[in-house]
C-alpha cells in the first residue's frame, strides 16, 4: 500500500488522543505566551485538534499522489511522465514526514497536560521547548533536502511569480531553497539543542522568518539573472 505510512501516522495519533482523554484532567494548558505562562486553559478534548490536522495531511496527500498518478497516465510525453512520478513520490514523503512531526508535537502537547504545567520553565518546560524547535527543525532539513529533487508543478516548491516562469528559473530556485530551507532547519535544531525554554523557540521563528524572506527575495534575483543571461545571449 503506496500510503501505508500515513495511514499508520493517522492510526497512532487517534490512539494517541483517545488515550490522552482517559488519563488527562477536564481542562489543561493549551497556549503559553511570550512569557512562558500559560494564557489559555482549554478542553483536554483540544488533543483530539493534532489528529485532525494529521487526518487532514493524509487525505491531503492521498489526494493529492492520486493527482500526481493521474497526470502520469495522461501525460503528453515521456519527460512529463516523470516529472508526475517523481512528484507523486515526493508528495508522499512530504505528507508522511509533516504528519510524524505533528505526532511529535501532539505528544509534546499531552506529556505538558499531564505533567499540570502552567509555565514554561524548569528543566521539565524548557526540555519541551527543544523537543519542539528540533521537531520543527527536522522537518525543515527534510523539506530541504526534498525540494531540488521537485519538478515544476502548481502545488508544490518554492512558488513565487518569478520561479514558476519557466523550468530553468524553477530548477535554480528550488535548488536556492532547498540549499537555504536544510541549513535553516539545521540552525533550528541546532538551537533547541543549544538554547534552553523559550529562547530556542524565539530564535526558532526568527529563523523561519529568515528563510522565507531570502527565499522570495532569492527566487526574485534568480529570475533577474536568468532574464539577464538570455538578453545577453
Amino acid at each position: 500500500m503506496k500510503n501505508k505510512a500515513l495511514i499508520i501516522i493517522a492510526a497512532l495519533s487517534l490512539i494517541l488522543a483517545v488515550g490522552a482523554v482517559q488519563i488527562l484532567p477536564d481542562q489543561i494548558a493549551v497556549h503559553f505566551g511570550i512569557s512562558g505562562e500559560a494564557d489559555r486553559i482549554g478542553s483536554k478534548y483540544e488533543v483530539f485538534l493534532f489528529t485532525a490536522v494529521v487526518i487532514g495531511i493524509t487525505s491531503a496527500g492521498i489526494l493529492l499522489r492520486r493527482k500526481f498518478e493521474n497526470d502520469i497516465r495522461t501525460a503528453a510525453g515521456e519527460k512529463e511522465a516523470s516529472h508526475a512520478a517523481g512528484n507523486a513520490k515526493i508528495c508522499g514523503i512530504v505528507c508522511t514526514v509533516v504528519s510524524a512531526v505533528m505526532l511529535g508535537m501532539e505528544c509534546v502537547m499531552i506529556c505538558i497536560a499531564y505533567s499540570g504545567l502552567e509555565r514554561i520553565s524548569g528543566t521539565e518546560g524548557e526540555l519541551y521547548c527543544s523537543v519542539t524547535a528540533i521537531l520543527m527543525g527536522i522537518l525543515f532539513a527534510v523539506l530541504g533536502n526534498i525540494m531540488p529533487k521537485m519538478k515544476m508543478n502548481g502545488l508544490m516548491g518554492l512558488r513565487t511569480i518569478w520561479s514558476m516562469k519557466n523550468e530553468e528559473v524553477w530548477e535554480r530556485c528550488q535548488r536556492m531553497g532547498g540549499t537555504v530551507t536544510f541549513f535553516g532547519g539545521v540552525a533550528v535544531i541546532l538551537s533547541g539543542i543549544v538554547l534552553r525554554g523559550y529562547p530556542s523557540l524565539a530564535a526558532m521563528m526568527i529563523i523561519f522568518l529568515v528563510i522565507f524572506a531570502v527565499m522570495i527575495k532569492g527566487s526574485h534575483q534568480i529570475y533577474t539573472d536568468w532574464e539577464k543571461e538570455n538578453k545577453n545571449g
